[in-house]
Parts: structure tokens; C-alpha cells; sequence
């Protein structure tokens, strides 16, 4: 049995204010590592405010009640500097590890910053800027930008089609009035997971929790949101979606992505695991059915992978590429045919080089205090099992080929995917034609 599997389970509780807390030990760590995590990412956005969400994360490190923004930058360098929230689609996540004797001191930086921003105007001008200078950062990298491209594709006008930034003129737009209205009504006790991992005791953990979050209370206004309508998987879009452009003239590659819909949360945690599984199996570098078609069997890509997203209804796939613009036609065609080839299902020996590598990746990842921390966090948030490392590749080890290749077949359809591509027009074209 191996050294994870004899770990403590984490342990999961409510706090009296609604604020769900989960604490592992991790006793082999000289780490504290924290994750918190709200329902609060771009589709709970306004209409009228896109980027809201994206734009509320980058001003919570600013000042607070309790700590100018000079203190608060000196308080988060004692710590380490580890920080780092960020926005997804669904959830605003703030992370960070720091050592275990400072554990105290960043759960009372990270109780001020979630409870007591302080939204100064100066630094609510300040930080638009960062943002907007972010947006055109994204604008400019087609690595970025065809993911925005892919979800426009995917999701059409639902609220999983936004760029989680927004875009420049939304952003200008947004008050702080807004800030403050979107803060008051997720960011609360009822809508959020403190997740932590460290040497200490769970009930050590668990005390420092309540001794820091305990007193969290929500306002009048807050609310737990509910999940947006699920927006239209693939089969039944419309054909106009199932293909989206954009010339860019100073590029020399065509940046591509072919994405179909997958499993997620709902179908239970087997179907997740196995997505994943043939994620890794598709796109996760050498052995990989796109690695070895593309890069090393015909030498068409540098950049060429496969990525997986698992949202509240539903989740997504992504095969992506740069290639030449030359050679645009080729490599979509070919990866087309590599996709939709895993219809036929994986051989035995694919099988099991999957399998070990996706074991071999997890017992990595699972020796991360903050992967830990981070894990449990998502898992509690959308209402999952809390699933340990040695429980997934015990599940893991029980899979076999013959029903993994019923999986593929019946849930992850590459027949009517998405293609996406960034790139001059003539390639642009060439991938019409």
C-alpha cells in the first residue's frame, strides 16, 4: 500500500454561518496550503457588465478596513508571496501556500481581503488599466485567443460563451457600484469552501477556520446562485456555430481547436475520471494519439495538445494545434481523423499506457499541498464526494479496456465538433474549402 493511500481522509463541516470547511492533514508537508472558492466566475456576470467577476478579483489584494495596500503588500511578502487568486467560468478561487508557522497569519490576511475590501476609487481606476492592459494581452496571443474563440463557437449567447475578461468597452464600463453589489451578494459564507491542507491536525485546521471565518457574515442582498440553464450541447447546434474564424495578417501559423462536449459533475465521479482519462490519452504529450499523429508522425505541429474543462452540466474537450499556414488544411483534416477515430476505441496496450501514465501524473500532482487543497475545494463546491488520490486510482485500476472504449463511444462525440482557427486569409480560406 503506498504512503498516500495510509493518509488521513480530509474531513468536511459547517461552519455555524453556512461556510463549508474542509481539512486535510498532510503530515509529510512543512506547508499550509489554502484554497477558497466561490460561486462567483463570469456567467454570474450582468449582462450589462461583462468581465465584472474577473475584474472584482484583481481589486480584492488591494486595500482593505484592516490593512492599507502598502501593509497588505508587505503583510502577503512575509508569507511568502504565494497567492494567487484567479476566475474561471463558474468560480473565483484564491490560492496560496505558505509555511506552516505563518498559517495563522495568512488566514487573517485572506479573511480581510474576501470580507472587508475596501473598492478605494483610486485603486479601482488603477487596476481597470491592469485589466484592460491584460485584455489586450489575451487579444494579441492566439494561444488565448482561440479559447474565447472556442467557447464563442461552443455556447453561442449562453453565459458560457463570454470571455471571462470581458471585453475592452464592458470593463470601461463597469462601476464600482457594481464591484461593490456583485461583492456583497457571492462573496459570502453560504456561497463559498475554505479548503485546507497542512502537518497541522484536521481539528487544528478546523479551529483555525472557525477562529478567522467564523464570524463571516453574509449581507441582507447575498445569495447562493443558482447554476445558469445548460446551454445546447453539440448535437443539436446549430450548423452556423460549428465553425468560427478570425484573420489575423502578421501571423505565420494558424492556431486551431476542434472541441466536442463531455461528461461533468452530474454523470458521478467515475464518468469524470474517465474523461480525463481520455483526455490524457488524446492530447498528454508523447504516446498521445495527437502527439505521435501530428508532431511526430508527420512532424506538422510544435504546439499540439488536448484540453478538458468540467463545468456545473456539463464539460468540454479541446484538441488544439499551431501549424503552418501552409499546412493548415492538412493538420486539421488529419487531426479530424485522429479524433474521430477514438470511436473505434483504444487497444489494449493504448489502454494500459494510458492508464499508467494518468496514475503516474496523479500520484505526482497528488503530492502538491496546494493541488490537495485546491482539489477538495472544487470536489465540496460542486456538492461531489470528496474523492482521495488512492480512492481515484483504486477506481482507476479497476477500469477495463472493453468498458472504457463503451464510454468513449457513447459520450465524447468528435463527428459533430467545433473547429475554431485563428489565422491569415488564405489559410483561413483553405479551411473552408
Amino acid at each position: 500500500m503506498s504512503r498516500r493511500s495510509k493518509q488521513p481522509a480530509p474531513t468536511s463541516h459547517r461552519l455555524r454561518n453556512g461556510l463549508r470547511v474542509v481539512a486535510t492533514r498532510t503530515p509529510q508537508s512543512g506547508a499550509t496550503s489554502i484554497a477558497l472558492a466561490l460561486r462567483a466566475g463570469s456567467v454570474y456576470d450582468p449582462p450589462n457588465a461583462q468581465g465584472l467577476a474577473h475584474f472584482l478579483e484583481h481589486l480584492i489584494f488591494k486595500a482593505t478596513l484592516d490593512y492599507s495596500r502598502q501593509e497588505l503588500a508587505a503583510a502577503l511578502q512575509r508569507c511568502g508571496n504565494r497567492f494567487d487568486p484567479a476566475t474561471s467560468k463558474e468560480l473565483i478561487s484564491i490560492m496560496g501556500s505558505v509555511p506552516a508557522a505563518k498559517a495563522d497569519e495568512a488566514l487573517d490576511l485572506l479573511s480581510s481581503v474576501v470580507r472587508r475590501p475596501l473598492f478605494a476609487a483610486k485603486d479601482i481606476e488603477t487596476e481597470r488599466k491592469v485589466v484592460l492592459e491584460e485584455l489586450r494581452d489575451w487579444e494579441d496571443d492566439p494561444s488565448k485567443r482561440i479559447e474565447v474563440l472556442t467557447d464563442e463557437a461552443l455556447w453561442g449567447s449562453h453565459p458560457l460563451g463570454r470571455d471571462v475578461g470581458g471585453t475592452l468597452a464592458t470593463v470601461r464600463g463597469i462601476s464600482a457600484a457594481q464591484v461593490r453589489r456583485f461583492h456583497r451578494r457571492l462573496f459570502n459564507p453560504r456561497n463559498a469552501v475554505l479548503s485546507l491542507a497542512g502537518p497541522q491536525s484536521t481539528r487544528e485546521l478546523a479551529a483555525s477556520a472557525e477562529r478567522f471565518f467564523g464570524t463571516w457574515r453574509a449581507a441582507p442582498d447575498a445569495v447562493v446562485p443558482p447554476t445558469p440553464a445548460d446551454a445546447l450541447v453539440q448535437p443539436a447546434m446549430h450548423r452556423a456555430r460549428r465553425a468560427k474564424t478570425l484573420r489575423r495578417s502578421n501571423t505565420q501559423q494558424v492556431w486551431f481547436s476542434i472541441s466536442t462536449t463531455t461528461p461533468s459533475y452530474p454523470h458521478g465521479f467515475d464518468a469524470v475520471l474517465q474523461t480525463q482519462l481520455a483526455q490524457t490519452m488524446i492530447g498528454e504529450g508523447d504516446g498521445s494519439r495527437l502527439w505521435d499523429g501530428l508532431r511526430e508522425g508527420l512532424g506538422l505541429a510544435y504546439e499540439v495538445y488536448a484540453t478538458q474543462d468540467f463545468y456545473s452540466n456539463v464539460g468540454v474537450m479541446s484538441a488544439m494545434a499551431a501549424v503552418g499556414r501552409g499546412r493548415a488544411k492538412l493538420a486539421v483534416r488529419e487531426m479530424r481523423r485522429l479524433l474521430e477515430e477514438t470511436q473505434h476505441g483504444f487497444s489494449a496496450d493504448e489502454f494500459e499506457r494510458g492508464r499508467e501514465a494518468y496514475s503516474a501524473q496523479t500520484h505526482l500532482i497528488s503530492e502538491w499541498n496546494a493541488e490537495t487543497a485546491r482539489r477538495y475545494a472544487e470536489l465540496a463546491l460542486f456538492d461531489q464526494p470528496l474523492v482521495t488520490p488512492a480512492q481515484e486510482l483504486q477506481r482507476l485500476s479497476k477500469l477495463r479496456a472493453a468498458e472504457f472504449n463503451e464510454f468513449v463511444k457513447a459520450n465524447i462525440r468528435w463527428d459533430s465538433g467545433t473547429l475554431c482557427a485563428i489565422g491569415t486569409a488564405p489559410a483561413l480560406e483553405a479551411l473552408r474549402a
